[in-house]
């Protein structure tokens, strides 16, 4: 059998078994009704281990799932820009979502871009390593005219760190079966360069920095249930 036919039945079982627990299945409580209030912009510090926010950047570089959509299907979001001692730059914007039922999803970057009008490439799994463990990432590159921005970003489901649509979707569906409705939070960095390489190291180091700062009573927020 064929790969896109295995691929097109494997999408079409899941959005069944979906649609089968949404009609029969009224979850007993969400995830974040059951926690403190998330703080996005207290949790993330604006400055740590040489980098700190460039107010001046948010003008110029403005990130196309930072408009629009995300207000409308969030309960949060945040979104700056970092630059180091070196000049590099990273965009950050996360956003949160207290109850991830079916149809509020987190937005993925590969979507919001490529509505706008960006061209998306070298779309790829892996895993980043990181002085609280390996996060489990995805990474591709949105290209428009003269702007080219390799992109990493993770999303947590409930206590699961999840990469695309299929892997949300098992994620979910398992909370389902609980009687839970899930949080979820999309984490994304991103650097506008034509060095796509270089870009995921800086990004790499970027985020192990980042989740050093953020307290680790809070990084649940982020990551889940990870420990050093």
């Amino acid at each position: 059998m064929k790969k896109p036919v295995i691929a097109s039945l494997v999408l079409g079982a899941l959005m069944v078994a979906t649609a089968a627990l949404t009609a029969f299945m009224t979850p007993a409580a969400t995830e974040a009704s059951q926690r403190a209030r998330i703080d996005l912009e207290a949790i993330i510090p604006e400055e740590f281990d040489g980098w700190k926010t460039d107010p001046s950047a948010a003008a110029h570089i403005v990130t196309p799932d930072v408009k629009g959509m995300l207000g409308k299907i969030y309960n949060q979001t945040l979104s700056r820009t970092y630059i180091n001692g070196d000049g590099e730059r990273v965009m950050l914007s996360i956003a949160y979502g207290g109850a991830q039922k079916t149809d509020l999803h987190a937005h993925r970057p590969e979507i919001c871009y490529a509505s706008g009008g960006f061209e998306i490439s070298n779309k790829t799994k892996t895993v980043i390593d990181t002085a609280i463990g390996q996060i489990p990432v995805m990474r591709l590159v949105a290209k428009q005219g003269a702007r080219n921005e390799p992109i990493t970003y993770w999303i947590r489901v409930g206590d699961a760190l999840t990469r695309g649509w299929i892997e949300q979707k098992m994620a979910a569906i398992g909370y389902g079966l609980t009687g839970k409705v899930p949080d979820g939070i999309l984490v994304r960095v991103s650097t506008i360069s034509n060095e796509e390489q270089d870009s995921y190291r800086v990004q790499q180091e970027f985020l192990g920095s980042m989740l050093r700062a953020v307290r680790s009573e809070e990084r649940y927020w982020l990551v889940g249930h990870m420990t050093p």
